[in-house]
């Protein structure tokens, strides 16, 4: 497969079809707090992750940790609700298909141009 057939059928690029999560996690354990984001809204702080981790394609999959000091930003650029002391927060990434179905290459699609997020 060519490469910008790859890119075509590639549902992510750009951050599309990709929902992202801020969650807050007790000593526990478990999960106290979350908070979905659109991707306007990761669009507004994802300069605050950016100089730490670099590119995007670091938020594509995993979940990275949330220090205390963007707490204040991010909260500045996303309103209410806020942060609780003692718990770890962390943003993730996730599928956000419009149909609902979770998207994995076909055996012939070769190599994604990008991450695939986790369904």
């Amino acid at each position: 497969m060519d490469r910008d057939h790859a890119y075509r059928d590639y549902p992510f690029a750009d951050g599309h079809n990709v929902l992202w999560e801020l969650e807050g996690y007790g000593s526990d354990d478990r999960q106290h707090s979350s908070r979905l984001l659109g991707r306007e809204e990761y669009l507004r702080i994802r300069h605050l992750f950016a100089a730490e981790l670099g590119d995007d394609d670091w938020m594509m999959a995993g979940g990275y940790p949330v220090p205390a000091q963007l707490w204040r930003p991010v909260q500045d650029l996303l309103g209410p609700p806020g942060f609780e002391d003692g718990l770890d927060y962390f943003l993730g990434a996730r599928q956000n298909l419009p149909d609902g179905r979770i998207w994995r290459p076909a055996p012939d699609f070769g190599t994604p141009p990008g991450r695939t997020p986790s369904p």
